[in-house]
């Protein structure tokens, strides 16, 4: 009897083992992000990731060059005036404004 139950238990093991590796490897492949589908998503991620951090990187140069031209603890008033209007999106009223006409784009 032992002998028959030995033969029964060897008999199991290498499919067992087949169904643990086969279990293995589809459930890495629905919940796992792994390949070449993956790497291109990554890829794709970091393309987009840099070209953020491009813009970011020249806004923040622009706002060091703006900031660089602050002359100590003062603000020129020109420049704040300036900055201000172009927020409000106004114009003083000793300036003289020109209507320019809407630009028509190029039909080539």
């Amino acid at each position: 009897m032992l002998r028959a139950f030995k033969n029964r238990l060897r008999a199991m093991v290498p499919p067992v083992i087949f169904l643990g590796i086969t279990w293995y490897f589809a459930w890495n492949a629905m919940h796992g992000a792994r390949g070449l589908e993956a790497q291109r998503v990554q890829v794709a991620e970091l393309a987009k990731a840099q070209a953020e951090f491009t813009a970011i990187d020249a806004q923040r140069s622009i706002w060091e060059t703006r900031i660089a031209t602050l002359n100590g603890q003062s603000v020129a008033r020109d420049m704040l005036d300036n900055e201000a209007r172009l927020v409000l999106n106004l114009a003083d009223p000793a300036d003289l404004v020109v209507a320019l006409p809407a630009a028509q784009p190029a039909n080539k």
